[in-house]
């Protein structure tokens, strides 16, 4: 993480990732200390494994990082002084119990920076640096509780970064490791006497803070085609 993307040639793509990360209601989900990914759709089946009924989805996933965290270094965007957060997507896949709410989760992620040729609008694609992830969900709060948050724990290795001389992703000699810790927050509405309710396309949709008593509304960028996204928060450490 400690070197720095200086050739002119790929400066000027870094430049495109401006106007794709400038927005500040969007920042704000960033938080200070690592990334925010949104969950875009999902794809569930369940099997019975052992007599055990399991949920297994995978998941489309698009985000925004921290400026000067793990996935989004200050030296990538030296050349943009004004950049606030990089746009991350990655594809997780998870297989929880419903009984009681554990299960393993990895994935794959990118964050990516507006290729050149693109509107300034496109959504960014150009890939410079890649990895996996993987790690322990627990959904335990919402599949035995109905309490809309969840939590996973695990770790990102980022095993390419780009080549400033090509502008091509090459494999790290030595992957860098980054242990993480995250909050799930689903969203829903609020019912008759304030019982949470599975949100719906046409109504005001809310997450749930940590105290389990303020709720948050979600924003209209925290929307997928209309509806409400699962959000999840990951902070970086130990």
């Amino acid at each position: 993480m400690k070197q720095a993307l200086r050739c002119a040639g790929f400066a000027a793509a870094v430049l495109l990732l401006s106007a794709a990360a400038r927005a500040g209601d969007r920042d704000e989900a960033t938080g200070a200390t690592g990334v925010t990914l949104y969950e875009v759709s999902e794809r569930v089946t369940f099997d019975e494994v052992e007599g055990v009924v399991v949920r297994n989805a995978t998941s489309p996933l698009q985000g925004f990082a921290a400026l000067g965290t793990p996935l989004c270094p200050s030296q990538l965007l030296i050349s943009v002084p004004k950049i606030d957060s990089c746009t991350v997507i990655a594809t997780g896949t998870d297989s929880v119990s419903t009984q009681t709410g554990l299960g393993p989760v990895s994935g794959t992620f990118d964050v990516v920076i507006n290729a050149p040729g693109n509107s300034s609008v496109h959504v960014p694609d150009l890939p410079v640096i890649s990895g996996t992830f993987s790690g322990t969900v627990d959904l335990s709060l919402a599949v035995l509780h109905r309490v809309p948050l969840g939590s996973i724990e695990g770790v990102f290795t980022i095993t390419q970064r780009v080549d400033p001389a090509t502008g091509t992703l090459v494999a790290l000699s030595q992957p860098v490791i980054l242990p993480f810790r995250g909050t799930f927050r689903m969203p829903f509405q609020l019912g008759a006497h304030g019982r949470f309710e599975r949100s719906r396309r046409d109504h005001a949709a809310f997450y749930l803070a940590d105290d389990l008593r303020r709720i948050i509304p979600v924003k209209a960028f925290e929307r997928s085609t209309g509806f409400p996204d699962v959000r999840l928060e990951a902070s970086f450490g130990p």
